[in-house]
């Protein structure tokens, strides 16, 4: 009969270390769950970022051609109204010399 209780006390010990280990096994896979989680939302707002950025930067783009555009236009209709105006004959009113 003694070997009954050694027998018991072992078996009771290796289902006391089996729970603790599932439990520990269950809290584990929770977090890793968490932590996967947690990435996914973290990629997807980078790429949210991203493209917001991407978006904000080729409007800021757009806008820089269209304002060189407008003073290449005003360029040209300025070039052309002097050109149209030029009076040689006349001394120049502005960055001329001052003789």
């Amino acid at each position: 009969m003694p070997d009954r209780p050694i027998a018991v006390a072992a078996a009771l010990t290796a289902a006391l270390v089996i729970a603790v280990l599932a439990r520990r096994q269950h809290q584990l896979r929770r977090v890793l769950h968490t932590e996967r989680a947690a990435r996914r939302i973290t990629e997807a707002s980078l790429v949210r970022d991203i493209d917001a950025f991407d978006l904000r930067l080729r409007r800021v783009m757009a806008d820089q051609a269209s304002t060189a555009d407008v003073l290449a236009q005003a360029d040209a209709a300025l070039d052309a109204a002097l050109a149209t105006h030029h009076r040689p004959d006349t001394p120049p009113t502005e960055g001329g010399p001052t003789a």
